[in-house]
């Protein structure tokens, strides 16, 4: 679809974004009142021209206004400012004017779901579908079992598996035991019994409330992790929750890439997003404030990966109208669009020059609209949550569930990389460059586009085994 025909579905999308997750809010109307006619706002964020003045200009904020509540970033110098009381904030702006690069107001995410195709859509092509065989033939509800992703029960749908890891073969040179994986996300089912052996909390944190529980209230993390731990069955998982029930910040989701790279993860997993307007002030605070915390992971040695984003747009045209999705297309950021089982660009994957590689990541149409439920993709669900009508219509156990999106690509190509880490890792006895990891997947892909790079698969289709036998002894 062209850019101008998407045109208003962005709009129409941050519309529901902002009516679903509201910038800011107050228990007083009176008060709101007040602080619209004195033009005061409840939340304000500095990203500093030095991060090495952030104390400095934290006191200056206590000193001032003592009834602030200022917290911080200090790695990158990003300071957030909680306003409840709405007081005048003029006075303590102008003291740390000389500080601030940027400031604003950080947006919030796009809902992780991938919601590209309607649930009626969907229903009535499983109804049309020849996955009935499947329904008819899949015994596992019945049993009470979590078989694995890669069982025969899934045959049809774990596809995706097989051509990332050449049917395996991968695991015969690598499980991924020296690496892991930060999974910044709505959190993860710590009791499932595919991936709760993957899972480390020691360093598990939740930006959504005021504890540590990183129980996942939506299944997106869930399904991203039952793909990490099939790829790299004996990788860590760190997850880093940073969308709850309802809500999700941009805030959260820098912190939690600082955090991942302080913590000594070898991979962040970002299949979150949003799209900025870069014109606007808090859009251009918001891609600041990226660009650094990526960069500081990258020097971390981390290795961030991310979405390209679900809306089938040309991020390049996209640019043109001041639009940019992030935190995939950040220069020091591995971006990954999606392909399909027969290796054309996914329906609903974005493009352009940003994108870095492809990956599998499942589709229900083709660009001519035709179903083809089969080339969806199967992972893990929360155990305790039902899963979708699709997945009950095709006797899918509870557990798991069918999907799509360049979400569910990037976890295999952080997957990949985690097995390059931990191979490199087991040869030389030290941990490879961000540099190197790229090139070992570079080496590994598969040309699947125009030959050479391109703008809908980057360098290829990546390939974990291929790119395992191409690490040098």
């Amino acid at each position: 679809m062209h850019l101008r025909k998407k045109y208003l579905i962005i709009f129409l999308s941050i519309g529901f974004t902002l009516a679903l997750f509201p910038v800011s809010s107050s228990a007083d109307s009176n008060n709101t009142d007040t602080a619209e006619r004195n033009n005061v706002q409840e939340n304000y964020t500095y990203l500093l021209k030095n991060p090495e003045q952030t104390i400095e200009v934290l006191k200056i904020i206590k000193k001032h206004s003592p009834s602030l509540t200022a917290t911080a970033i200090e790695e990158i110098g990003l300071v957030s400012v909680e306003n409840p009381k709405h007081i005048d904030v003029s006075k303590v702006q102008h003291k740390i004017a000389s500080y601030v690069d940027s400031q604003g107001e950080l947006p919030n995410l796009i809902p992780p779901y991938e919601g590209t195709v309607s649930s009626n859509k969907i229903l009535k092509a499983a109804q049309r579908s020849t996955l009935n065989d499947f329904q008819n033939s899949n015994k596992v509800h019945a049993k009470n079992t979590y078989p694995p992703l890669s069982s025969e029960n899934f045959t049809s749908f774990n596809w995706y598996l097989k051509d990332v890891t050449s049917n395996y073969r991968s695991l015969s040179i690598d499980k991924g035991e020296h690496s892991t994986i930060a999974l910044i996300d709505s959190g993860i089912d710590i009791k499932h019994p595919l991936i709760k052996e993957n899972i480390d909390l020691t360093l598990a944190k939740n930006y959504s409330a005021g504890h540590m529980d990183v129980t996942d209230e939506l299944g997106h993390g869930t399904s991203i992790a039952g793909i990490l731990s099939n790829i790299a069955p004996q990788t860590k998982i760190i997850p880093y929750k940073v969308v709850g029930s309802t809500e999700g910040k941009s805030l959260w989701v820098i912190n939690a890439i600082i955090d991942a790279a302080n913590d000594g993860n070898d991979v962040i997993n970002l299949s979150v997003g949003t799209y900025l307007i870069k014109s606007e002030k808090e859009d251009k605070l918001l891609i600041k404030a990226y660009k650094k915390a990526v960069k500081y992971a990258k020097r971390k040695g981390s290795v961030v990966i991310a979405s390209a984003g679900n809306d089938g747009f040309d991020l390049d045209e996209l640019k043109e109208f001041k639009f940019k999705h992030l935190p995939g297309g950040l220069q020091d950021a591995i971006t990954v669009s999606s392909n399909t089982k027969d290796n054309t660009l996914a329906y609903y994957s974005n493009f352009g020059k940003e994108v870095d590689f492809s990956a599998p990541g499942g589709s229900l149409l083709d660009h001519d609209g035709a179903e083809r439920a089969n080339e969806m993709i199967i992972t893990t669900f929360p155990i305790h949550q039902m899963n979708t009508p699709l997945d009950q219509s095709l006797g899918i156990p509870q557990g798991y569930t069918l999907t799509e999106g360049t979400s569910y690509a990037v976890p295999q190509v952080s997957a990949a990389a985690a097995l390059m880490i931990s191979e490199h890792t087991e040869r030389t006895g030290k941990n490879p460059s961000v540099n190197k990891v790229i090139k070992y997947l570079e080496k590994g892909s598969f040309d699947i586009g125009k030959p050479g790079r391109d703008n809908y698969f980057g360098a290829g289709k990546v390939n974990a085994y291929r790119s395992l036998i191409r690490i040098n002894k």
